[in-house]
């Protein structure tokens, strides 16, 4: 009971913790989409206010990533026996989609605008001002976020993390136009719009094959398989294992083996071997949701 008590204090912790950090991005957010929108509208800056649009579908997903939070740390029911992870990963598909709608939509306006002729010219200092500014604030919500994401294997605040991290590299690219501008380069606003759409296509494609690879029922990392694998030839009791299959269900892992224990033992003591091995499990690899473990009897001749 103290033990059932300690994991649901530890699972309540963790949610308050993500919590505050997904908020922590809408403040920043908030603050950045008037900053870089207002800017941008002032001076006539494409590259700013694209920067703009990218924060405010920062705005936007951290609102689906608390939305998918919610939903997956539900627990397990009659109609989802095995939980609601996947909604995690949902939420981050969601995320990769409207990241991608975005950057084509800042690509095309992008190429529109070269098209037409000779852009108006841009106040750099401001641009350079709320830009540098962003980056500050976008890599220090990254740092946060990232390092959660970790910790906990929340596949949704990862994508959120790298969203953040994906705002402060094209804040950059924002600056990068900005000195250009000043150097003489009149469209360098333009381009650096151009840039920063195609860094935020790049950022939706990877956070959809990622989340792809997991509705497909694709095997844990070679890192994670090496742990399991390990953590199983460490486990003294059984004579082997064999046939481990894994796959990952929002930031949790499923795993199902089959271990050999000898022939003549009785059911009783296999199981409580059994028990004893996921304990041992779950005790090394707390990311770990769901064991099956299978028994086989080792018999002379058995392979």
């Amino acid at each position: 009971m103290h033990n059932h008590c300690s994991i649901k204090n530890i699972a309540a912790l963790n949610r308050d913790a993500e919590k505050r950090v997904v908020y922590l991005g809408l403040v920043i957010n908030l603050i950045l989409i008037i900053a870089k929108l207002a800017g941008g509208l002032l001076v006539s800056s494409l590259a700013l206010i694209a920067d703009g649009i990218h924060s405010l579908t920062d705005l936007i997903t951290d609102l689906i990533v608390l939305w998918g939070l919610k939903l997956a740390s539900r627990p397990a029911d009659h109609d989802h026996p095995f939980g609601h992870g996947k909604l995690e990963t949902l939420a981050s598909l969601i995320v990769a989609v409207i990241l991608l709608v975005v950057a084509l939509g800042i690509i095309k306006e992008a190429f529109s605008c070269l098209n037409q002729g000779a852009p108006l010219p841009v106040d750099y200092r401001w641009v350079l001002t709320i830009a540098l500014f962003s980056v500050f604030l976008k890599e220090y919500t990254y740092q946060k976020t990232i390092s959660l994401a970790r910790r906990l294997h929340s596949p949704a605040l990862e994508a959120n993390a790298w969203h953040h991290r994906s705002d402060a590299l094209s804040s950059l690219v924002v600056i990068g136009g900005a000195i250009a501008s000043w150097l003489g380069w009149i469209a360098a606003d333009l381009a650096a719009g151009l840039v920063v759409g195609g860094m935020i296509a790049l950022v939706a494609l990877k956070i959809g094959y990622q989340g792809l690879e997991e509705l497909v029922e694709k095997a844990v990392s070679p890192q994670i398989q090496l742990e399991i694998e390990t953590t199983l030839n460490q486990f003294t009791e059984i004579l082997a294992w064999h046939q481990l299959r894994t796959r990952r269900v929002g930031r949790g892992v499923f795993l199902d083996v089959n271990i050999m224990v000898p022939g003549e033992m009785s059911v009783a003591t296999s199981h409580a071997i059994a028990d004893r091995l996921e304990e041992f499990i779950k005790h090394r690899l707390p990311y770990l949701l769901n064991i099956i473990i299978h028994i086989e009897p080792f018999t002379a001749g058995s392979d």
